[in-house]
C-alpha cells in the first residue's frame, strides 16, 4: 500500500513542479499537551501510551501522523520518497509529510489532531459519518 501511496504522491509532486525545488520538511515529536492540549478526558493514548505525533511542515502547511518511533528529520521531498519506509519513524516522516504538502496543495483538510474540548464532539461527528456512510459495521479501529 506505502508503494502505491508513494507512487501518486510522486506523480502530484511532479504535477505541481516541487520536484526539482529544494524544500525542507520538518517533522518533529509532538508532547502530549501540544498535539491534543488539556481535554478534560485524560485516557487518550496521547497522554497515556507511547505515541506521539509527529509534524511536518511544508510551506506553512502541517501535517501529522501517530508513530510509537519519534524525531526529528529534515530533508526535501525527494528525500522523503527515496525512504524505504521500513520502520515506524520511517513511515510517520513519510505520513506527515505528505498530509502537509497534500494540504498545502489545497487537495485535503484536518491534518491536524483536534485539541482541547474537540476530541470528544469529533469522535460523535464521526459516529454519524461513519453510519451516513457505511451502515452500522461491528468493528472499528481508530488511531495508530
Amino acid at each position: 500500500m506505502y508503494d502505491r501511496i508513494k507512487k501518486e504522491f510522486s506523480l502530484i509532486i511532479g504535477e505541481h513542479g516541487l520536484e526539482s525545488e529544494t524544500v525542507v520538511v520538518h517533522a518533529a515529536a509532538l508532547t502530549p499537551e501540544e498535539a491534543i492540549g488539556n481535554p478534560e478526558d485524560r485516557d487518550y493514548p496521547l497522554i497515556v501510551g507511547k505515541e506521539r505525533l509527529m509534524q511536518a511542515e511544508f510551506r506553512g502547511s502541517l501535517g501529522q501522523a501517530f508513530t510509537d518511533m519519534y524525531g526529528d528529520f529534515n530533508g526535501k521531498l525527494s528525500d522523503i520518497l527515496a525512504m524505504d519506509l521500513r520502520n515506524n519513524f520511517q513511515r510517520a516522516v513519510f505520513i506527515s509529510s505528505l498530509n502537509a504538502v497534500m494540504r498545502y496543495l489545497g487537495l485535503i483538510t484536518k491534518t491536524v489532531h483536534c485539541r482541547d474540548d474537540e476530541p470528544p464532539r469529533c469522535s460523535q461527528e464521526l459516529v454519524g459519518y461513519v453510519a451516513e456512510n457505511y451502515g452500522k459495521p461491528r468493528v472499528a479501529l481508530i488511531g495508530f
